[in-house]
């Protein structure tokens, strides 16, 4: 199986160290507005919109801005927050986490975040994949993840979930990746990763190792 599963610690380190900067960069940022609570929503948008989450549809925007109707990114955030709290315990390394719970709010999440996109000709204007994904992994703070973006998906050799089962099949697919290169290396993830990424959720870690490199 591609991913992971057959590095060793060190080759996995070294994916981690060639992760794209800017985007180490916004994830700081990120955990940094949610850690004071100022302008998490504007935070939110900005970031998904470096991270090209909903092209070529247009992304909704915050409140301020007043740039379509309601809901505004504060809005979709507020109606995740239950399903968000209720994977605080959820961690992607173990197939345990995949309770009947955790699916029901990951199911919950797509639906919501459908709506981070409002128009477009793609997906008559609703978010994909891409989109979805990105935003959980930002609002779980790493727990949920990747993103499955196309160079993720690339080297997972797997298409685009094109719905909430089939994102919880991919999320499933990684968890058994990291299970096999833990077990390869006697090491969890955590203790694998470079000192510098101490401490970071094992689905953002996952989604450094495939995310895109240093250009």
């Amino acid at each position: 199986m591609p991913g992971i599963a057959k590095l060793n610690v060190k080759e996995f380190q070294n994916r981690i160290l060639r992760f794209d900067e800017s985007y180490v960069t916004d994830w700081r940022w990120w955990v940094n507005s949610l850690n004071d609570q100022r302008e998490v929503a504007d935070c939110f948008g900005r970031v998904l919109r470096r991270w090209q989450a909903c092209r070529p549809n247009r992304m909704r925007r915050a409140r301020n801005e007043a740039r379509h109707e309601q809901p505004y990114l504060e809005d979709l955030i507020a109606e995740s927050n239950q399903h968000i709290w209720a994977l605080q315990s959820f961690d992607i390394r173990l197939p345990a986490s995949f309770t009947h719970q955790a699916r029901e709010s990951l199911e919950q999440l797509w639906d919501v975040f459908r709506g981070l996109s409002y128009h477009g000709q793609t997906r008559n204007g609703l978010a994909g994949v891409v989109g979805i994904s990105k935003a959980v992994l930002l609002l779980s703070e790493g727990r949920v993840g990747p993103a499955f973006d196309s160079e993720v998906r690339r080297q997972l050799e797997i298409q685009a979930p094109e719905n909430a089962p089939e994102w919880i099949d991919a999320l499933q697919v990684v968890s058994r990746d990291i299970h096999a290169f833990e077990r390869a290396n006697q090491c969890s993830l955590q203790k694998a990763v470079p000192v510098r990424f101490a401490g970071i959720h094992s689905g953002r870690i996952y989604d450094m190792a495939l995310g895109p490199g240093k250009k």
